[in-house]
């Protein structure tokens, strides 16, 4: 399936990137605040094939589109649209027929979504550690949408896709809250619908335990709840730094895209 990307005939490419950047810097830095925020949480299965959960501030109208399975060229995906206010989020469940074991390092999730859509070899991704639903994710924009891929499940990763144009608390709410839970033993892929791969080689990985000892690594005295505890005060205060400076910057980058 090929991802519709929207044009931005309006504003020049500097300025579509200059928006992308300080909306994923405000992603970033906006993250822990929201746990703070007064939401309302909705729950919604995506066919037999996983159950979907986000919260929202109660003012925002939510709306369902569309849900679709279709293939693509190494694998199948499911997907849904909502709006939200009026803009839109789009899910994409990727079943690919090479599934990873583990968890996938940025280059080869990079890797995963190209192979998905070829359209993604022109994204511009965000140097930014990001975090969908506490899980590690990477993102930035193509065309004038906003975009993010994490792993609900080693096996199944997701792109979610937003228009640009959102709404940037509910972008981040979105986001925070989101949980993509995976049915047990459902899968759009049928049999002899992928190629015998035993003699290709997977992607590179990284595994959950490999990565969760580097992230330790110089807090050996600490147990793993005090070095997430300090972890996260960390990042609470470069946030709370950066996060006026963000919210200053989109709204000026907004203000130069309304004069082209």
């Amino acid at each position: 399936m090929t991802i519709s990307i929207l044009s931005c005939r309006s504003a020049p490419r500097g300025l579509k990137l200059l928006l992308g950047c300080f909306l994923l810097c405000l992603l970033v830095s906006m993250q822990a605040a929201a746990q703070d925020k007064n939401v309302t949480c909705t729950g919604a299965d995506l066919g037999s094939y996983a159950e979907l959960g986000f919260c929202l501030a109660p003012q925002v109208v939510v709306e369902a589109e569309s849900m679709n399975e279709a293939n693509y060229t190494s694998g199948k995906e499911v997907s849904a649209s909502l709006l939200l206010n009026g803009s839109r989020a789009v899910l994409h469940l990727l079943y690919p027929c090479q599934a990873p074991q583990s968890l996938l390092d940025a280059a080869a999730m990079k890797s995963l979504v190209e192979a998905y859509d070829s359209a993604m070899a022109q994204a511009s991704y965000s140097n930014e550690t990001l975090a969908v639903g506490g899980k590690p994710a990477i993102g930035g924009m193509v065309g004038n949408q906003i975009f993010v891929a994490y792993q609900p499940t080693n096996q199944t990763p997701a792109l979610v896709l937003l228009d640009g144009n959102m709404n940037e608390e509910n972008m981040v709410a979105f986001l925070q809250y989101l949980r993509i839970t995976l049915k047990e033993g459902t899968s759009p892929l049928t049999a002899g619908y992928c190629p015998d791969t035993t003699a290709t080689t997977a992607p590179a990985q990284v595994s959950t335990e490999s990565a969760a000892n580097n992230a330790s690594a110089g807090l050996a005295t600490q147990t793993p709840a005090e070095a997430r505890a300090t972890a996260l005060e960390s990042k609470k205060e470069k946030m709370a730094a950066d996060m006026e400076a963000a919210k200053e910057k989109l709204a000026e980058a907004k203000e130069r895209m309304r004069g082209y």
